[in-house]
């Protein structure tokens, strides 16, 4: 029973993460600064994304990728990256045509490795420092788009 002092819940917003068949987001995070990873994962997580996959490189993202791309939306990347960098991985990714969207968050890059990112399928290009409104924005639009 509700006591008298429960408000009710104003303008109740559902979290982005989830989709509107009530069921979250799927997410892997690859990025090789450890502490830029799990800042990124609790910024997602907090809107109800369900990161279900976690890589320090490229090469590590791609073992997993295989037995996860049915289920994935999402792939957020760093581009400097040890072993395998975010480049290597955004081409090896679109020879598979993955249904996931890609989404960089990484320092600046040049004109020319942008437009090409673009290209190979890339969907958005975020700029670091991580700022948690800026991911969860983007992120939100480029899932939105069809």
């Amino acid at each position: 029973m509700k006591s008298p002092h429960d408000f009710p819940a104003i303008n109740p917003k559902k979290p982005d993460g989830i989709k509107p068949n009530g069921i979250p987001f799927k997410v892997m995070v690859v990025e090789d600064k450890e502490f830029h990873r799990k800042q990124i994962i609790q910024i997602l997580e907090s809107e109800g994304y369900e990161v279900i996959a976690a890589a320090a490189n490229g090469a590590e993202a791609l073992k997993l990728y295989d037995s996860l791309a049915a289920d994935l939306d999402l792939i957020t990347t760093d581009l400097d990256m040890p072993k395998l960098d975010g480049y290597a991985l955004m081409y090896e990714l679109s020879q598979k045509k993955p249904k996931a969207k890609i989404v960089f968050i990484s320092d600046e890059t040049t004109k020319g490795v942008l437009a090409d990112l673009l290209k190979m399928g890339a969907a958005d290009f975020i700029l670091k420092p991580i700022q948690r409104g800026t991911i969860l924005e983007r992120v939100k639009a480029v899932l939105q788009k069809k």
